[in-house]
């Protein structure tokens, strides 16, 4: 595997306005898009104050000025890439403000040609400065090159994920990583790596690819340069994942990445049943993953069942929504 490294391309990619034809095209020859400005400066700002709000709020001695106070045993535990998917982070204050503003809305609207779209209840992606304490680290793209939809259960577009970046991005940084045009490889999956997806559970939709594949460097891998309020909208089918850069300065002390996650896909997707499991998800805090028609508890993820003293979160209070936000629930 040492011998292997793929270069991962740190670009200033063409960034569309919310809602607009070219982001559409782009998405679909690319398999990914970058829309500009989804929120604002002054939005991003707000959104990165409320999840520091989220933080302080979990009782374990988090202070947003003190990085000493960051530490493993203070912060929610995290998953793959730095996300944060429990401890109520999918119905914090900040996800909810994010998920109310119409130009988030409208870039979804325009994928799927309606506004009676349902919002997924997922979490953030934050980086600690890796410089303070090299644990903080998060991987490198070369170990886990993904797609995040089964090639049988799921055949065909079925998902467009997203990301709203709140931090000036570089590559000494990293971040999110995608390789252009990858998506037109997921209907030949199935046959490709048939032992593969035979070991995958028809209810997974976490498929990856082996560190040498040459789907890896099929097109050049891009890493997106994005503004602060910038979203990245990608295909469930598109091969990607998140990746640390290569340094910080010694005296990096703040947070060097912070991305809400957030995905919309159209209510008519949604059964009676699932619907009813998002208004209980809402009414419990119970956060979710992308999917919105296909119910999945994020409190169940393995890493937070096997997380030690899970009970020492304090929960964020339910939220009074306002009627456009309730609309995004059922």
């Amino acid at each position: 595997m040492d011998d292997f490294k793929i270069k991962i391309n740190y670009k200033h990619v063409p960034r569309f306005d919310s809602g607009s034809d070219e982001s559409i095209e782009y998405l679909d020859q690319e398999g990914y898009v970058v829309i500009k400005n989804a929120l604002s400066p002054k939005e991003a700002d707000k959104t990165l104050d409320l999840l520091w709000d989220y933080l302080e709020a979990l009782g374990t001695g988090i202070i947003r000025n003190d990085p000493m106070t960051w530490s493993d045993d203070n912060w929610p535990t995290c998953a793959h890439g730095g996300i944060l998917p429990s401890y109520g982070i999918g119905h914090s204050e900040a996800q909810w403000f994010v998920r109310g503003v119409p130009n988030v809305k409208k870039a979804f609207a325009k994928v799927w040609d309606t506004e009676d779209l349902l919002t997924s209840f997922d979490g953030v992606s934050l980086w600690r400065p890796w410089n303070i304490d090299p644990s903080w680290k998060t991987q490198s793209g070369q170990a886990w090159f993904h797609i995040d939809q089964h090639p049988i259960s799921k055949p065909g577009k079925q998902c467009i994920q997203g990301l709203i970046n709140l931090l000036p991005t570089s590559k000494e940084i990293g971040g999110n990583v995608v390789i252009p045009k990858s998506h037109n490889f997921f209907k030949d999956i199935p046959k490709e790596y048939s032992e593969r997806v035979e070991r995958l559970p028809l209810d997974i939709d976490h498929f990856r690819f082996p560190y040498d594949d040459p789907k890896l460097t099929s097109e050049p891998a891009v890493m997106a340069h994005m503004e602060p309020g910038d979203m990245m909208l990608w295909d469930s089918r598109t091969i990607h994942c998140s990746s640390s850069g290569s340094s910080l300065p010694k005296e990096t002390n703040s947070l060097i990445r912070a991305a809400s996650l957030i995905c919309m896909m159209p209510k008519e997707l949604s059964s009676e049943e699932i619907l009813q499991k998002r208004i209980h998800a809402a009414e419990n805090l119970v956060s979710t993953t992308n999917w919105t028609n296909d119910f999945r508890n994020a409190d169940e993820f393995p890493v937070i069942l096997e997380a030690k003293n899970r009970d020492k979160y304090k929960w964020p209070k339910k939220l009074s929504l306002s009627d456009y936000q309730k609309a995004l629930i059922a």
